[in-house]
């Protein structure tokens, strides 16, 4: 009877040994599957999780200036657009992040994408919500010089180049491509981007650059494959053109290249120069005007997807480029070092980039003729 008992409790501590041990097994497994959620869940940092050069190299930017511009953005997309990205809970520094790496354009958009464990389609809109943020500070980035002493400087540091007097810009035009964005799938049911669904489009580009290569004047237009205007008539159809007819420089001139008429505004090079002086003229233009197409290099190369095509309507298109042109200046003002800015730009190299249509007409301008005879005569 007593050995009986005894092993009676010995099943009764077998049962308890394995009741335990299912304790056991089943606190083990959660603990597993907490695990792998948080990992799953946890996003890359590239903040924390790369060294200082491989994030410049995939960012453009150094981190504190990268930290400068997420402060700059943050409030505004957290009270207008993180709300439609909430079930993917992206926070807004890595939206900020991403839509910058996109645009640098140093990889394929599915391995950005991946990267910050987003898909294609919310990078898609990660994007394009950042632009438009960034862009609604274009009068604040993107401006002329507007009180007498911005004026003065600005004259003074284009002189200081090649003793061209005057000077309160550098005007340069291209053409970006873009591509309306459709959602589509592959076989897999993944998103693909971009979605080619019509012929891709163009806009032509304006830029007024400074001596720091600071973009100070944008205008953007769609290209009517109708009409195609010419460069010069593009300068005609742009606010700047008429702020200088309303004489709001006073004096001061643009410098163009080729591929624009002269006029009382916009000097040009002299097409076939008939002394030393308009030689002297020429020389000191194109050194000047070298640094409107450093500008324009700058920018392409900090952000690479100005070389091949934006997606997304022509208004997220235009978002897209003011966006670029606004963290270019950021860049600019910072002296941020993430990209070669030493760049040697040939001040004789006439063609950069895309122009519209052909050179205008030989043509003699009275105000250049007399600035000429006024600055460089011999």
């Amino acid at each position: 009877m007593k050995d009986i008992q005894i092993f009676q409790r010995s099943l009764k501590d077998f049962d308890y040994f394995k009741d335990f041990q299912c304790f056991l097994n089943i606190k083990h497994n959660a603990r597993l599957r907490a695990t792998h959620i948080k990992k799953r869940n946890s996003r890359f940092n590239p903040l924390t999780d790369l060294n200082e050069h491989k994030f410049r190299l995939k960012y453009r930017y150094t981190k504190e200036n990268l930290r400068r511009i997420i402060e700059i953005v943050r409030d505004d997309l957290e009270i207008e657009y993180f709300e439609p990205l909430k079930k993917e809970q992206v926070p807004i520094d890595l939206q900020i992040l991403s839509a910058i790496r996109l645009w640098g354009g140093t990889e394929h958009p599915k391995l950005t994408a991946m990267a910050h464990g987003v898909s294609l389609r919310t990078l898609s809109k990660i994007t394009r919500r950042v632009a438009s943020v960034l862009s609604s500070k274009a009068s604040r980035y993107i401006r002329m010089p507007a009180t007498l002493s911005e004026k003065e400087r600005s004259g003074s540091a284009f002189q200081a180049i090649a003793n061209m007097p005057q000077v309160i810009g550098a005007l340069l035009q291209t053409t970006v491509r873009f591509q309306p964005e459709n959602c589509a799938t592959d076989l897999d049911g993944e998103e693909l981007f971009p979605a080619f669904t019509t012929k891709e489009e163009e806009l032509h580009i304006q830029i007024v650059c400074d001596a720091a290569h600071k973009i100070r004047d944008l205008d953007i237009r769609l290209i009517d494959e109708q009409s195609m205007l010419t460069d010069t008539e593009m300068f005609g159809l742009s606010k700047i053109k008429d702020r200088f007819e309303q004489n709001e420089f006073r004096g001061r001139i643009l410098l163009g290249n080729e591929m624009v008429r002269c006029s009382s505004s916009l000097f040009t090079p002299v097409r076939f120069p008939r002394n030393q002086s308009e030689e002297l003229y020429n020389h000191a233009h194109a050194v000047t005007y070298a640094s409107a197409r450093k500008c324009l290099n700058l920018l392409v190369s900090r952000f690479g997807i100005l070389g091949t095509e934006i997606q997304g309507s022509h208004g997220s298109a235009k978002q897209t480029i003011t966006a670029l042109a606004i963290l270019h200046n950021m860049a600019m003002e910072w002296v941020d070092p993430s990209i070669d800015t030493e760049q040697n730009i040939s001040p004789f190299n006439s063609t950069f980039f895309n122009s519209i249509g052909r050179s205008p007409k030989s043509g003699e301008d009275n105000n250049r003729r007399q600035f000429i005879k006024t600055h460089f005569a011999c």
